[in-house]
């Protein structure tokens, strides 16, 4: 029998999100290291991708940040003997906490790279499970979030479908919804009904096509969200940004920004879009064509759906 998703407050959402994005990132990297040949510092990211997305799973029985003991004892106490959750993957939880012990503190020797490469497949199934498992924040939950925290400013939501493998020169459509409507349909049917209107318009490639939310909040003044593009987060990227405040959304390669304050007024917004370039950390990691595109474009776009030219559908990562 399959196991149901399971059921998480609003709170345990942003928790489980960023924490399956923490274990795809240590997951991505023991698979790197096993390919070049460093084994032993592949055992560190084995466990800790096992670390996060067992508390995934877990964000209903266990607190932030549990030990690593504890943590290992709460998967066996929730799911050693759940009838629809695969045992393997509580086992390879402790075999990849024992493993990581014994090499850490009690042995020199090399490990078995053919154990290795066994036991990432069976973390990167464990992955998927987690994927299907935990809920995740939906931006009908994010534009909710920020309607309740800029209601008087916000008038409308806007959308741009578009092709995303260029920034110009392309069929571009443009939607506009009032808030009130979230409830009633939300982006993935947007992007349905817009892909069958440009299919009836001849459009080429509709299959690439996605949905980008705008950072204009009214049709009829310059009111916009700050939405960036970056490459990377680190500390220092979190502590730029953490005066603006706002959240972090995984895109795969990168990361999204949208900051959670309105800025009013056109000007204003296109002084708030160039002082990210000249900040001393931000500069380094800013997608600087976006910056440009979108200050001559007249508002920003950030993706929310996926297509085949970019595959991953953007989740929350963080909140700043």
């Amino acid at each position: 029998m399959t196991m149901k998703r399971i059921s998480y407050t609003f709170r345990q959402k942003k928790r489980a999100s960023t924490l399956m994005a923490l274990g795809q990132s240590e997951c991505g990297a023991a698979a790197k290291l096993i390919n070049e040949g460093l084994y032993r510092e592949a055992i560190v990211h084995l466990y800790f991708t096992c670390y996060y997305v067992s508390q995934a799973v877990l964000c209903h029985k266990i607190g932030a940040s549990p030990t690593h003991r504890n943590l290992n004892r709460q998967i066996h106490r929730t799911y050693g003997r759940h009838k629809d959750f695969p045992r393997r993957y509580v086992e390879l939880h402790t075999e990849l906490y024992n493993q990581r012990t014994l090499f850490d503190y009690r042995t020199t020797h090399t490990p078995d790279p053919d154990v290795l490469a066994i036991q990432l497949r069976k973390l990167e199934a464990y992955v998927k499970l987690a994927l299907r498992l935990v809920p995740r924040i939906e931006i009908f939950d994010l534009l909710a979030g920020f309607y309740g925290e800029n209601d008087a400013t916000i008038k409308d939501f806007s959308f741009d479908i578009y092709c995303p493998k260029t920034y110009s020169h392309h069929t571009r459509l443009t939607f506009w919804q009032p808030p009130f409507y979230l409830e009633i349909f939300g982006v993935n049917d947007l992007s349905r009904n817009a892909t069958r209107m440009l299919k009836a318009l001849k459009v080429r490639r509709t299959e690439d096509y996605v949905v980008g939310l705008n950072s204009k909040v009214n049709q009829y003044k310059d009111d916009h969200f700050l939405m960036v593009d970056i490459d990377a987060v680190n500390p220092a990227v979190e502590a730029a940004l953490k005066p603006v405040g706002g959240i972090l959304l995984r895109t795969g390669r990168g990361f999204h920004f949208i900051g959670k304050r309105i800025i009013q007024g056109q000007k204003e917004w296109q002084k708030s879009m160039r002082a990210l370039l000249r900040d001393r950390e931000l500069k380094k990691h800013v997608d600087r064509d976006h910056v440009h595109i979108s200050l001559n474009r007249g508002y920003a776009t950030l993706r929310v759906t996926s297509s085949p030219v970019k595959p991953t559908v953007p989740f929350f990562y963080k909140e700043i």
